[in-house]
Formats: structure tokens, sequence, C-alpha cells
């Protein structure tokens, strides 16, 4: 019985193996793979450039909805340019994730 597996292709032992044109008669062997170090400065260059893009997205949306709207709230109404409502529903949204984010983090004791 051999001592190692090799995988036959043909009847032949040995039939699947070609070496390397850099080492006659020898494998190759494999690198270990390169770990990447996740650092606070790329996660922050990423959050960066999705801050930009959302921002870019955002401002194409406020230029293109520049008509009024009829805002009625708590008994109070009145007529504000869409992109202000708009801008409005985005603070009020990151308000209420940064307040939930605060509390899930306080909640794990960091």
């Amino acid at each position: 019985m051999p001592n190692s597996y090799e995988p036959r292709t043909s009847g032949r032992p040995g039939a699947g193996f070609r070496p390397g044109p850099g080492s006659p008669g020898q494998r190759k062997t494999r690198s270990a793979p390169q770990t990447v170090t996740v650092t606070r400065t790329s996660v922050a260059w990423s959050g960066m450039w999705a801050g930009a893009v959302i921002s870019a997205v955002f401002m194409v949306v406020v230029v293109s909805n520049t008509g009024d709207a009829q805002i009625s709230f708590a008994g109070m109404s009145g007529v504000l340019p869409l992109a202000v409502v708009l801008l409005a529903a985005m603070a009020a949204g990151l308000a209420v994730t940064l307040i939930l984010g605060t509390a899930r983090l306080a909640q794990r004791g960091r």
C-alpha cells in the first residue's frame, strides 16, 4: 500500500503529475494565504466613501424634487419645499438610528 495519496488519471502511477517549468521533478508548494488587516483608518475610509455616495444620491433626489408639499402635523399645517421635507425626513431617520444604536451599545456594556 502506498504511503501518500496520489490521484490517478490513467492506469499508470504518476500519470496525472506534470512538473512545473522552474523545478523539474518537484511539485510546487502553495504559499500561505495573505491576511488583510482591518484598521480603524480603513473602516473610516470606507465609511467616508459610503457617506459620499449616499450624499450624492440624496442631492440628486433633492434637486429633482423642487416642488411644494402640503404638510399637516400635530394640528399645524403649512407649505414647504419638498426638498426641505426630504431633508427633515432624512434627519429624523438618522436621529432614530443613532438613538437605537447608542442604546444597543450601552446594553452591550461598551
